[in-house]
């Protein structure tokens, strides 16, 4: 029985705490005085006769890193470039059409859906992902 009282001596002195608190939420804080600023923090003032331009020293001798020039990107077959063309062509001829308020047939409005529905198939139709585990995977493992 000796744990259940100071259980409840602790959560009754809590809830005085609490209570305490709450009463003072409202009261304004007794108005203290400043701390007087130190003396030995104070700086004279600096003369203001024209810009201040600050400059980083560069040390000659530091090694830069200078990443080496990316490779070029591949050359694509005339079959990818098509597919591209039509995947945004398509759409972009119905968003300049309508943009500009010229009318678009049901003829041309089939052809621009059907482009794009075909380039996006031949894309991903043509898409492959090497294959990887083997000993000429390419992959080096990380480079440093």
């Amino acid at each position: 029985m000796a744990d259940a009282d100071s259980a409840d001596s602790r959560d009754g002195g809590e809830d005085a705490a609490w209570r305490d608190l709450i009463a003072r939420f409202d009261v304004p804080a007794p108005a203290e005085q400043p701390t007087p600023w130190p003396d030995r923090e104070d700086v004279p003032p600096q003369p203001t006769a024209g810009p201040v331009v600050i400059r980083a020293a560069v040390d000659e001798d530091d090694e830069h890193f200078v990443p080496p020039a990316p490779p070029p990107l591949p050359a694509l077959d005339p079959v990818t470039k098509g597919a591209w063309a039509a995947l945004f062509g398509g759409p972009g001829y119905l968003f300049v059409a309508t943009a500009a308020g010229w009318p678009v047939p049901a003829l041309g409005a089939f052809c621009a859906v059907a482009a794009f529905v075909a380039g996006f198939a031949v894309l991903v139709l043509r898409m492959h992902e090497p294959p990887r585990g083997g000993p000429d995977d390419g992959d080096d493992g990380a480079v440093v």
